[in-house]
C-alpha cells in the first residue's frame, strides 16, 4: 500500500510539473532526478529515508567556479551544493523550458519542504522572498525565483525586467495560462523515453538557446553549427542521454540525437549534395595536418562540386571576383577540387582569441595554396618559407605574436594561425578520429576545469537525421556523473561574456 501511494504521489508532483510548460516553449528537457543523483553517488537511501550528500570534489568545483564570478551567479552549481537542504523533491524529475518569453530559460522543481526551499533562495540571492504577484518571488542579477504551490521556479530573464513583471511573468506560468508543450504527442513521445538520465525536445528556434548558458557557449559562439541549423528545415532535435555506471574505465555519457526534417528543406538538400556525396575515405592525413593540442573541432565531409551545383551558387562564386579582397582567385576550382574531410580546430587562448586551423581533403592541394599565395604576392605580402616547406606570414604583417602556415601534403591542403610551433596532429585524438570516420560530421570538445582537462564530449551524425555521441572522463577512476557535474557546476571567467554579468541591474 506505501509503495503504491508513493508512485501515485510522484505521478502527481510529475504531472503538476509537467502541466506548468507553457506552450508557447521552444524546448524542454526532463531530468531523471532520481537516477541522475543515485549514479553520482550524491542520493542514497531507501525511497522513504533520502539521504542527500555533496562529494567533496563536487564541492571543490563550485567553491572554485563561484571565486571566478564577481557579478554573475552560477544556478547550477549553487542549486547542487545547496541540495542537502533545498526542500527539493529528490524522489521526482525536474523540468527545464526554452521560452520566447520574459525568462528563456526555466527550471521547475517539486519541492517536498517550501520553508526550506525558501531559505536556499534567500541564501542564493542574498536576500529575504517577498510575496509579488500572490506568489514568494525574488529577483537576483539576471535571475527570477519564484514558489507556489510546492514548485520551484528559477528563471533566466530574456531582458531586464522590473520585479513586478518579472513575478507576473512567473504567475503566468503557475496559473497554466497556456495549455502544456506536452500535451502535444511528439513532444510527449520525445520526453517520456523510458530508462533514460536525460531526455529532451528542441524546437529549431531553440537548438541554438540550449548551448546559450553552458560551458560550450564559446564553442558555438565560434562555430555555431546550431544557429547554421535553426535556418535550415530542420524542425526540431530530440535528444536521449543516459550515465554508463557498469565498470571503472568503461564509464561514460551515452548520448543519441534525432533531427525532424521539413520537406524539401535546405538542410536535406546541402545533405544530399553536398555531405552525403563527398568521399568517405580516411581521415587520418586531413586530421594530422591540425594541430592536435587544441580543444575543440568541427569536421565535415564536403563534396566542393556539389556545392557548385546548388541554386545560385555558381553566381554567388562569380560575384566574389568583383570583391578586392577576392579578385582574380580561382573560387570554383578552388571549392570544386575539395573532396573529402573538412576539420576547424580552436583553442582560446586570450578571452576573446583563438589559435586556429582548418584542413581539408583536395585534388588540388598545391593549386589552392598558389592561388592564395599569388593573391598575397599581388597585395605585396610575399610568404617566407620555413624548414618544412610551409608559406608562412608572421608578425611582420601585424599578426602580433601569430602566424599564419600554410602547406599541403598528399592530397591534404591546410592553414593555420597558431602562437606557437605545433608538435603534433589531431589523428593522435582516437575519440575524434573514431567518430569522424563513421560519420559525416563530427564535434569534439576538450573538457577542462580549472584549466585541467577533465574529459572528452564528442558526437557524431551518422546520417541525415540520427546522431551519437559520448562523454568520457579522462581518469578511469572518476565517477562518470560526477564528471559531468563538474563540467555543468564550472563557469569559467573567460566564457562569461560582458553582457551576462548583474544583466538585472541595468
Amino acid at each position: 500500500m506505501l509503495a503504491v501511494l508513493f508512485l501515485a504521489s510522484c505521478s502527481s508532483a510529475d504531472e503538476k510539473l509537467r502541466a506548468l510548460i507553457p506552450d508557447d516553449a521552444v524546448g524542454v528537457v526532463r531530468i531523471n532526478l532520481p537516477s541522475v543523483l543515485n549514479k553520482a553517488g550524491i542520493k542514497s537511501g531507501e525511497d522513504n529515508e533520502i539521504v542527500v550528500n555533496i562529494p567533496a570534489d563536487l564541492k571543490q568545483t563550485i567553491d572554485a567556479a563561484n571565486e571566478n564570478l564577481v557579478d554573475d551567479v552560477n544556478i547550477f552549481g549553487d542549486v547542487i551544493s545547496n541540495l542537502p537542504e533545498s526542500g527539493i523533491d529528490v524522489k521526482n524529475n525536474c523540468y527545464v523550458f526554452l521560452s520566447p518569453g520574459t525568462y528563456r530559460t526555466v527550471a521547475l522543481f517539486h519541492l517536498d519542504d517550501e520553508d526550506k526551499a525558501l531559505e536556499m533562495v534567500n541564501k542564493i540571492a542574498g536576500g529575504k522572498m517577498k510575496e509579488m504577484s500572490e506568489i514568494m518571488f525574488v529577483s537576483h542579477l539576471d535571475y527570477g525565483y519564484a514558489i507556489d504551490d510546492d514548485v520551484l521556479l528559477i528563471g533566466r530573464y530574456t531582458i531586464p525586467v522590473p520585479d513586478d513583471k518579472a513575478s507576473a511573468a512567473a504567475k503566468k506560468i503557475f496559473d497554466k495560462s497556456s495549455p502544456s508543450l506536452l500535451e502535444k504527442d511528439e513532444v510527449a513521445k520525445a520526453i517520456d523515453v523510458k530508462d533514460c538520465d536525460v531526455t529532451a525536445y528542441i524546437d529549431a528556434k531553440g537548438l541554438p538557446l540550449i548551448f546559450d548558458d553552458s560551458n560550450l557557449k564559446p564553442l558555438m559562439g565560434e562555430l555555431s553549427p546550431m544557429n547554421l541549423l535553426a535556418g535550415s528545415g530542420i524542425k526540431a532535435m530530440t535528444a536521449t542521454v543516459n550515465f554508463n555506471d557498469s565498470k571503472k574505465g568503461d564509464e561514460k555519457v551515452e548520448i543519441v540525437t534525432d533531427f525532424i526534417c521539413a520537406n524539401n528543406s535546405i538542410y536535406g538538400l546541402i545533405y544530399d549534395n553536398i555531405i552525403a556525396a563527398a568521399d568517405g575515405g580516411d581521415c587520418a592525413e586531413v586530421l594530422s595536418a591540425v594541430p592536435g593540442d587544441f580543444d575543440t573541432y568541427f569536421a565535415v565531409k564536403v563534396n566542393g562540386a556539389g556545392i557548385l551545383k546548388l541554386p545560385g551558387s555558381s553566381m554567388l562564386f562569380d560575384n566574389l571576383n568583383t570583391f578586392p579582397l577576392t579578385s582574380g582567385v580561382n573560387c570554383k576550382g578552388i571549392i570544386s577540387s575539395i573532396n573529402g574531410s573538412l576539420v576547424f580546430g580552436m583553442q582560446q587562448v586570450g578571452e576573446h582569441d583563438y589559435n586556429l586551423g582548418i584542413s581539408g581533403q583536395s585534388s588540388s592541394p598545391q593549386m589552392i595554396v598558389d592561388e592564395i599565395v599569388n593573391i598575397a604576392n599581388q597585395r605585396g605580402q610575399a610568404p617566407d618559407k620555413n624548414a618544412n616547406g610551409e608559406y608562412v606570414y608572421d608578425d611582420k604583417y601585424g599578426y602580433g605574436d601569430k602566424a599564419i602556415a600554410m602547406s599541403n601534403r598528399g592530397g591534404v591542403v591546410y592553414i593555420r594561425y597558431v602562437n606557437y610551433v605545433p608538435t603534433g596532429g589531431a589523428d593522435n585524438l582516437p575519440a575524434l578520429a573514431g567518430v569522424l570516420n563513421s560519420s559525416k560530421m563530427a564535434l569534439y570538445h576538450q573538457v577542462k576545469i580549472n584549466d585541467t582537462p577533465e574529459g572528452c564530449l564528442c558526437w557524431g551524425l551518422h546520417n541525415k537525421t540520427h546522431g551519437e555521441g559520448f562523454y568520457y572522463t579522462f581518469d578511469e577512476n572518476e565517477n562518470i556523473v560526477l564528471s559531468a557535474l563538474k563540467f555543468l557546476c564550472w563557469r569559467d571567467p573567460s566564457n562569461i561574456d560582458d553582457d551576462e554579468i548583474g544583466l538585472a541591474d541595468y
